[in-house]
């Protein structure tokens, strides 16, 4: 880079020094590193979705979503501050609703995206015109009937259930009340028929008529779970979950502790069940619901998923517990 000064200096009793410097014609100042994301300072994401920018080299887009009166397809990405670019959406859907086809991964593999191909399935991110937003941010809608998202990839391979693989999950999620008092809403599910299939499992229960009514509940293998203090995570509000999973191989314990807004711990633990469960490893996620119709859909809205699989997070985890509230102003 070539640069030209040309410096007048005056000099005089009563005159100021005056300088004047011109820059060569081809001069152009230094570009500004992007500022580092949630996933640039936390990195080893088996998946992450969002709808606001988590990897400053991420290219791709946020969501792909469906105009529902005409069925025209769009992706729609990120502002220049990282935000979902809900000027676009808008401009696409107009006054009609918006509804998720494909929600992207900005995380490591390849491949793991959410999808829904069946139109009355798809959630929705934008109703009759009006973007759906949590808190001030936009979020996606799943109606408690039939919404739901799978990875369908086969290269999808999450180790939440390996005996010697830690992993983390991180949600940005809030729960709602149905009018049947006999559901409990399935959040996340490895998609297993059965307690013996499922690697991962997390969901709310809301049946008035049990004593975990209220409570976050989650599932790791074959029935290790634990579960929230009663009403202490509550409908109609947005929270920041997290579960850790981490395996003892020498004691042949299992483990998970999930953490609601930056704290409060709920363990369980129980010991490794039946040979095989290395292989459990490899099944596929799915948001909304389980593969078991007999289990309920999810009522309420997710604004982020991210997965860590076979990275032990536990000193991270407030830092990355932090980035998120600080995004989301959760408490």
């Amino acid at each position: 880079m070539r640069f030209t000064f040309v410096i007048l200096l005056f000099c005089g009793l009563g005159a100021d020094a005056q300088m004047i410097i011109k820059a060569h014609a081809n001069y152009r100042p230094y570009a500004v590193a992007a500022q580092n994301l949630l996933l640039d300072d936390y990195s080893g994401a088996a998946a992450a979705y969002s709808l606001r920018k988590l990897d400053k080299d991420y290219t791709g887009s946020a969501i792909r979503v469906r105009r529902s009166n005409d069925n025209a397809e769009q992706d729609i990405g990120f502002t220049s501050s990282g935000d979902l670019d809900t000027a676009s959406l808008k401009t696409f859907t107009g006054a009609n609703s918006g509804l998720v086809t494909t929600w992207y991964s900005q995380g490591d593999s390849t491949a793991v995206n959410f999808t829904q191909t069946t139109a009355a399935s798809q959630p929705r991110i934008v109703n009759a015109g009006t973007v759906e937003r949590r808190s001030g941010k936009p979020s996606v809608f799943f109606d408690g009937s039939n919404d739901f998202m799978d990875v369908t990839s086969s290269t999808a391979k999450f180790n939440f259930l390996h005996r010697a693989a830690p992993s983390q999950i991180s949600t940005v999620t809030q729960f709602g009340t149905a009018s049947d008092p006999n559901n409990y809403y399935v959040f996340l599910d490895n998609n297993g028929t059965s307690n013996n299939t499922r690697g991962i499992a997390l969901w709310y229960d809301d049946r008035s008529f049990v004593p975990r009514n209220n409570m976050i509940v989650f599932l790791i293998a074959q029935s290790v779970y634990a579960l929230t203090a009663n009403n202490y995570c509550g409908p109609n509000q947005v929270n920041l979950l997290s579960l850790l999973q981490k395996n003892n191989v020498s004691t042949n314990l299992k483990e998970g502790r999930l953490y609601i807004n930056g704290g409060n711990e709920f363990l369980g633990t129980n010991s490794f069940g039946s040979a095989g469960e290395t292989g459990n490893a490899s099944f596929n996620l799915r948001l909304g619901r389980t593969a078991n119709t007999s289990d309920g859909p999810m009522l309420g809205y997710v604004s982020e998923i991210i997965m860590w699989g076979g990275v032990d997070n536990t000193s991270n985890r407030t830092g990355i517990e932090n980035n998120i509230n600080t995004y989301y102003n959760i408490w």
